[in-house]
């Protein structure tokens, strides 16, 4: 994902604008995401690029909730509570401060609730680039990218045997849900991203085309399944490519990034507790 826009030499301040940036469809994100210099709770995100760091944490995970469970099912329901808490506060800051998102790795603490599940992130630095005017929004990714998703991916994938695209859709579908949620008709585009079959570089982009086209949201299917189907006690994706919920009944839903779904649900807790 080659440049298309650098950061000028303006910095700002992400602490001042971590203290409004909150409301609304995004409110329920200040008790999952805080910026705190020189914090050492939790996990530093740059250990989840060692794939045996990261199996570690994953298997716990398992044995914890879904010891008969399907792993790789278990390993994409991980992958989608990290992003959907994780992402969607680094674009609302970058949106608001008209920025660089933050993206290295070093940067940022993961911390897990007693289940071993992604709960809370933390920001260890409270400085980011002005972006220049000529940024766009492959440019604006750029960073996050190569030095976070990308990484994240390849760590995801090497360990547990899931295919690389069931990582890159389940982001994909959270960028989605941050523009049409979150971000509305703003300056940062993300269906740029989403909807562009190739990168400037003109290698294939494997955030492109999260749902199959459909005639409304209704009735639309994501494009590769998120594997939730196989964990038995766990609701399924409202847009199962294998089995989707009826028109009537469809309540679009990202994990961490809705406020409904801010963590496991209690009825399915309660039942892998009862198990």
């Amino acid at each position: 994902m080659p440049a298309s826009g650098k950061p000028i030499n303006e910095t700002i301040e992400l602490g001042d604008l971590a203290q409004s940036l909150f409301h609304g469809p995004s409110a329920h994100l200040a008790q999952h995401f805080n910026i705190a210099p020189g914090s050492t709770e939790g996990i530093c995100c740059a250990s989840l690029k060692d794939p045996a760091t990261l199996k570690g944490l994953l298997d716990q995970y398992a044995s914890t909730l879904f010891d008969k469970d399907d792993f790789r099912s278990v390993v994409s329901y991980w992958s989608q509570w990290y992003f959907g808490f994780c992402l969607p506060p680094l674009f609302l800051l970058a949106n608001v401060g008209d920025c660089e998102i933050p993206s290295d790795l070093s940067d940022l603490r993961v911390v897990l609730d007693d289940y071993g599940q992604p709960q809370r992130f933390i920001l260890t630095t409270q400085n980011a680039q002005k972006l220049s005017c000529e940024s766009t929004p492959f440019g604006q990714m750029e960073r996050l990218f190569s030095e976070h998703l990308a990484p994240l991916v390849f760590s995801f994938s090497a360990r547990t045997g899931v295919s690389a695209k069931v990582f890159w859709m389940n982001i994909a579908v959270i960028l989605d849900y941050i523009q049409d949620v979150f971000l509305g008709q703003g300056p940062m585009n993300l269906k740029a991203v989403t909807e562009s079959r190739t990168l400037p570089s003109g290698n294939r982009n494997p955030l492109y085309g999260p749902y199959r086209p459909a005639s409304s949201e209704a009735t639309r299917t994501r494009r590769v399944c998120c594997l939730r189907y196989a964990l038995p006690n766990v609701t399924r994706c409202p847009d199962c490519a294998l089995q989707p919920a009826h028109v009537g009944h469809r309540q679009r839903t990202v994990l961490g990034a809705d406020k409904r779904t801010t963590r496991m649900n209690e009825e399915d807790l309660n039942t892998k507790n009862a198990d």
